[in-house]
């Protein structure tokens, strides 16, 4: 309202400006929810989540991205519930998930590529204060590189394959080594839950081996929650989770939003 007077000379108030930004989400409804189709399609999904609070209480804004899509949702939940609602209960078996280390993802899909960007940061951070994590972060570091390396140069499926399972023996003998420091267990056992996610990236070509699309994708959310810091409505919900993700999806698709926006209204 304060950009409308000082900019244009033109006194508006809250309330219309929030009926003039539902008209707006309302026609852009059916678009959000062909995104989401989209996604639900997709074989391969990044995802993320980060708290956002609704009329004060704490919810969670999801982010679901592809190659040509973000959608983004709000729910109270944390929780698997949320990915069946948007992916869907039947989500391909083919499929893959990239994701953190959350439970949700594991609870509801087997297919998963856990990201190394958390891994090695992680890895780091204990280094640096116990010495006999060095080793074990230098080693992690070591063998990202290489697989990435690997599969830059577009191997063949039998050569990933065999990566593959070398780079399993690898992180299987990493984590029978002996550690005293707590933290470093700590991250041991992380390295062992995951044992099965961290490597589906060497035989999926189309796969990231980190989350940094989903991470990106949220930035914007968490720069416009400390805008605001609250929405505070169902309704605002839908709203700002509707116009976000259009808005966010036609940049992804290389388009030109206002135009987009424009030829809609």
């Amino acid at each position: 309202a304060e950009l409308f007077d000082w900019e244009l000379d033109l006194p508006i108030s809250h309330r219309t400006i929030y009926n003039l930004t539902k008209r707006v989400a309302d026609r852009l409804r059916p678009a959000y929810e062909d995104v989401k189709a989209s996604i639900q399609e997709s074989e391969v999904v990044y995802c993320d989540e980060t708290g956002f609070p609704v009329d004060g209480e704490q919810h969670w804004a999801w982010t679901f991205v592809t190659d040509e899509e973000v959608l983004f949702w709000v729910d109270e939940s944390r929780g698997s519930q949320v990915l069946e609602e948007v992916l869907g209960e039947e989500f391909a078996e083919d499929s893959t998930l990239s994701c953190d280390g959350w439970s949700a993802y594991p609870s509801y899909h087997t297919k998963l590529q856990r990201c190394w960007a958390h891994l090695l940061r992680e890895a780091e951070y204990v280094a640096e204060r116990y010495e006999e994590a060095e080793t074990l972060s230098a080693e992690l570091h070591a063998l990202h590189d290489d697989l990435t390396a690997f599969d830059e140069e577009d191997p063949s499926a039998s050569a990933r394959e065999q990566k593959r399972a070398e780079a399993l023996l690898h992180l299987e003998g990493l984590i029978r080594e002996d550690y005293e420091v707590q933290e470093v267990q700590k991250l041991i056992e992380k390295i062992r839950n995951g044992l099965g996610h961290w490597l589906t990236f060497i035989t999926e070509p189309d796969v990231d081996s980190t989350n940094n699309r989903a991470e990106r994708a949220l930035r914007e959310q968490v720069v416009l929650r400390k805008m605001f810091r609250t929405l505070r409505s169902v309704e605002g919900v839908q709203i700002h989770e509707t116009i976000t993700t259009m808005i966010a999806t036609w940049k992804r698709r290389g388009l030109d939003p206002p135009e987009q926006l424009q030829s809609i209204l």
